[in-house]
């Protein structure tokens, strides 16, 4: 008969075994989610072809930051301005899905260029670090689409949504030299968003397994989760930034965008607070005037006189 020392021990290390399996499992989940395929993203954004809001047919380019490979689109406006904007989509999805931004700036006489974030999309990379490398792959398409467009970096603004928004000021961590950034819907900061979704999810013993979680995710995408705060980034931000958020997004709490707007230095920043109701990352879905209404406010006090 087995004493209750082995007893004990047997049921500690099943236990140690099945955090880890736990872990393991939950880690897949953070970085190397499934994400939508193009045509997925397509049918979900309601945008049937470029046409229908007012845009040519792009080119299609690929850029390179080291190994990863980035799939892109780049929109030249005939009004050949020299102003650009570069648009991120959100979390598991593609350059499809932010389109629905373009028009505000197509109408300036702007160039556009979107792609998909590594991991997603058509663009290649096993790992999504929530704007950890993300960033750096933005900086690099900042420099590349300058480099196709000829419009100087200090001309180019960033919009993001989501996922996409908290890797647009990150961009702070990086680079000091660029028009403005636009983020609807960012999160303050990685492990805070993955582990409320992880709740409404699984419920609270979950956070039990999270510790073990993020160490394996940082050991496989060899990256460090503290490090992936928008909230901290903007703190260093030295571009203009408008923070998008709705009161009512399920998703993502509007009091994260409070706190990045807090952190941001100096009085060249703005926040907007939508009130009409609108689901994470859909205010301007549910109410485009409103929206265009704030942005062209910002763009008129803060952006360079290219995008006037």
């Amino acid at each position: 008969m087995l004493s209750k020392k082995r007893v004990f021990a047997i049921v500690l290390i099943l236990f140690v075994l099945l955090l880890l399996y736990a872990g393991e499992y939950f880690s897949k989940e953070i970085v190397s989610f499934r994400v939508r395929s193009f045509a997925e993203d397509q049918a979900r954004s309601k945008i049937k072809n470029m046409k229908e809001i007012g845009l040519p047919e792009p080119e299609n380019l690929r850029f390179q930051n080291g190994s990863i490979s980035l799939q892109s689109w780049f929109f030249k406006n005939p009004k050949r301005k020299k102003c650009g904007v570069v648009l991120l989509h959100g979390h598991t999805g593609t350059r499809w899905g932010i389109l629905k931004y373009a028009p505000l700036f197509w109408k300036r006489g702007c160039s556009l260029f979107a792609y998909d974030a590594r991991h997603h999309g058509e663009s290649n990379g096993d790992y999504g670090t929530f704007g950890y490398y993300e960033k750096t792959d933005l900086d690099r398409a900042v420099d590349y689409f300058s480099e196709i467009s000829g419009i100087p970096e200090e001309q180019i603004g960033v919009l993001g949504e989501s996922y996409g928004a908290a890797t647009s000021i990150q961009l702070a961590d990086v680079r000091k030299e660029l028009a403005f950034v636009i983020a609807e819907s960012s999160y303050k900061d990685m492990r805070s968003v993955i582990e409320k979704r992880a709740v409404e999810l699984y419920g609270f013993p979950i956070l039990i397994v999270s510790p073990i979680a993020f160490q394996i995710a940082e050991i496989k995408a060899k990256f460090h989760v503290s490090e992936t705060a928008p909230v901290r980034s903007a703190a260093k931000a030295e571009f203009p930034i408008l923070l998008i958020h709705s009161k009512t997004d399920e998703l993502t709490p509007y009091e994260h965008s409070v706190e990045i707007f807090e952190a941001i230095p100096g009085n060249r920043k703005s926040i907007f607070i939508t009130e009409w109701g609108a689901p994470h990352s859909r205010s301007i879905n549910t109410n485009y005037a409103e929206v265009e209404k704030k942005v062209d406010a910002f763009v008129k006090e803060f952006a360079p006189k290219e995008f006037q």
